[in-house]
């Protein structure tokens, strides 16, 4: 069967608001001095928590719970499954033996640009499993929390992010890995009637502000406590 173009490791699509190649550069720098017990991988809304490349929606939030712990962020804005592959081919977890990994990937799956028509929920889902297949192999020992996408606008992606994050449970509660754990917070990026929390995020649409970052951390902490 063939694979999906999300399992297929590729550089760059898109460009961004900052350099990719200097960014990879930088985090291939990284990893030969630091020995992280936490990594994050993930597009722009794990590449803005903190204040790396001058954009930190959440910089305080992380100070505050990552600032004392050996904590690598492996977030770039705009990747899609494909580009973290490629990123984890070329060194970005050389020298890492984590505790845990945070992965949160996917939602640029649906976001359509002149680069880039968009993928079905299940072509966007082969790609986030063969990411955690890669992690496991670079890191057996590391816990795996897969996140579910986070709420977005407009409403037709977040169509395509409810199919996902369906898919994803039922990898996770299926799975033989048993350092596999799925965290989905949709609930709490809601309002009590169930419609999108625009109070939480940044852009109103898509990436959390601090409040947002700090449901974030906190749902973490009860996973990083016992570990680290």
């Amino acid at each position: 069967m063939k694979l999906p173009r999300t399992c297929i490791p590729c550089e760059k699509i898109e460009n961004d608001a900052y350099d990719w190649y200097a960014r990879h550069d930088a985090k291939l720098e990284e990893v030969k001095n630091k020995r992280a017990d936490i990594v994050f991988i993930g597009d722009s809304i794990t590449h803005f928590w903190n204040n790396e490349n001058g954009i930190g929606y959440g910089a305080d939030v992380w100070e505050e719970f990552y600032g004392r712990r050996a904590v690598l962020n492996l977030g770039f804005g705009f990747d899609r499954t494909q580009n973290m592959l490629w990123r984890l081919d070329h060194g970005e977890m050389a020298n890492q033996s984590p505790k845990v990994i945070v992965v949160n990937a996917g939602t640029n799956q649906f976001s359509y640009t002149p680069n880039y028509s968009g993928d079905t929920p299940q072509e966007a889902f082969e790609g986030v499993k063969a990411l955690i297949e890669k992690l496991s192999l670079l890191a057996p020992q590391a816990e795996i929390i897969l996140m579910a996408l986070f709420p977005r606008l407009p409403e037709e992606k977040q169509l395509c992010i409810n199919e996902l994050n369906k898919l994803l449970k039922a990898y996770a509660d299926s799975s033989q890995k048993e350092n596999l754990h799925f965290l989905d917070l949709t609930a709490k990026f809601l309002y009590p009637d169930g419609s999108f929390n625009t109070e939480l995020y940044q852009d109103r649409r898509c990436h959390p502000n601090s409040a947002g970052y700090r449901i974030w951390a906190n749902a973490l902490e009860p996973f990083f406590k016992p570990l680290i």
